[in-house]
């Protein structure tokens, strides 16, 4: 970037040792560190959805690539893209769970139907062995009379 010496402000002007001093100063502006989220997609390919997870982590690792080659604006957009997925697997592992939770509070609840029916008609058909049961000793007391 050429920013010509009169122009600078005070705080960027150089001082009268330079050796370069030729009225135009070159100065290299640094690039933004760029969040690669590397850590983050490990943890969403192994603990919370493998896939966006392994799609994240693949965004991660070429945003780190891009980045060690200077191309920043590319390692911002795959640096973008790594936290959209990471945001997407967290999403996704959160209404798994929310899933699972229903569907076994609802199969709780017809195992629990299913059993208070069955052992409603099982203690009625019990009662009625154990009913005609005392009826035949009954009887074969009565008959030994």
């Amino acid at each position: 970037m050429d920013i010509p010496y009169e122009k600078m402000p005070a705080f960027e002007q150089p001082s009268s040792t330079d050796s370069t001093n030729d009225g135009i100063i070159r100065t290299q502006v640094a690039a933004p560190r760029v969040r690669h989220y590397f850590v983050f997609s490990l943890f969403s390919a192994l603990c919370l959805c493998p896939a966006t997870g392994l799609i994240a982590l693949a965004y991660s690792l070429k945003s780190s690539a891009k980045a060690d080659v200077q191309f920043h604006d590319k390692a911002r957009l795959y640096s973008r893209r790594a936290l959209i997925w990471n945001l997407c697997s967290v999403v996704f592992a959160f209404l798994s769970v929310v899933a699972v939770l229903i569907v076994c509070y609802y199969f709780n609840e017809a195992v629990n139907n299913y059993s208070s029916s069955f052992d409603s008609m099982f203690r009625q058909q019990r009662r009625n062995e154990i009913n005609s049961e005392i009826n035949r000793m009954i009887q074969s007391f009565n008959n030994e009379k």
